[in-house]
């Protein structure tokens, strides 16, 4: 009989540790994907380095240039952002933070020239600020961006910018003859105009994110004629981009 229960206490033991094993292999393998490293690389960027976007199949659009710097403080991280025209008028600049599942977007301002010629900036209200998440799944998930303004040529009408954005794959992207791992996600955005009437457009855009380089790659669908297609060219200081400013003016 003793021989007997010490058999059968073995045998339950053996099945309450297989049991347990599938129970921690089930947790690990959620279909939860880290992508933080996929984000912008900010303990790189704290010094700033300018991204040049280069349109794709049409040599005529002029490059998108985003100056992007990290701010490392002991009670945040912050990562800011800055738009410049081809004669470095600033178009638009954004802060974030660094939050344990992502990047939150804490301020936003646009700039607009007015009736008068004299640039006005203006406040954004930032409603939701999902920017970037660190963890996707396979199944999905929508994470939702959504600001509003006022800008002065409207007469006091209401803007309104919704983003949701989809983790949609994995793919590769080359820089300067280097392959890197990269995000896909697909993004849907709606666009409003409320003042004496209702407005809405919608877009749909696709993002790459390559790991230790952020943005590489973004395609926006306008319209069926108007599709605006943009990768990453290339990356340097800001007193290049102000060194091609000079030039530009000399000629």
């Amino acid at each position: 009989m003793e021989n007997n229960q010490v058999s059968m206490r073995f045998f339950f033991g053996i099945i309450i540790c297989a049991t347990f094993a599938m129970m921690l292999t089930s947790c690990g393998d959620d279909g939860v994907k880290n992508i933080r490293e996929y984000y912008f690389p900010l303990k790189q960027l704290q010094d700033g380095l300018v991204y040049e976007y280069r349109s794709v199949n049409n040599d005529s659009l002029a490059p998108n240039y985003w100056y992007f710097r990290s701010i490392v403080l002991d009670s945040a991280v912050y990562f800011t952002g800055t738009n410049y025209a081809p004669d470095l008028t600033p178009l638009q600049f954004s802060r974030e933070e660094l939050v344990k599942n992502g990047m939150l977007l804490q301020d936003l301002q646009l700039y607009e020239t007015d009736s008068s010629g004299q640039q006005q900036r203006i406040e954004a209200e930032i409603i939701a600020g999902s920017v970037f998440p660190f963890e996707v799944r396979d199944s999905g998930g929508i994470f939702l961006y959504k600001v509003s303004w006022q800008p002065p040529s409207t007469g006091g009408a209401t803007m309104t910018l919704i983003k949701n954005r989809r983790y949609a794959g994995d793919t590769t992207f080359v820089f300067q003859n280097k392959h890197h791992d990269a995000v896909i996600f697909e993004v849907r955005e709606l666009l409003s105009h409320e003042q004496e009437g209702f407005f809405e457009r919608e877009f749909s855009t696709t993002e790459w994110y390559a790991e230790g380089l952020g943005l590489v790659y973004y395609k926006k669908n306008i319209t069926e004629d108007l599709v605006l297609e943009y990768r990453l060219a290339d990356r340097f200081p800001m007193a290049k981009l102000e060194a091609l400013f000079r030039q530009k003016l000399e000629q």
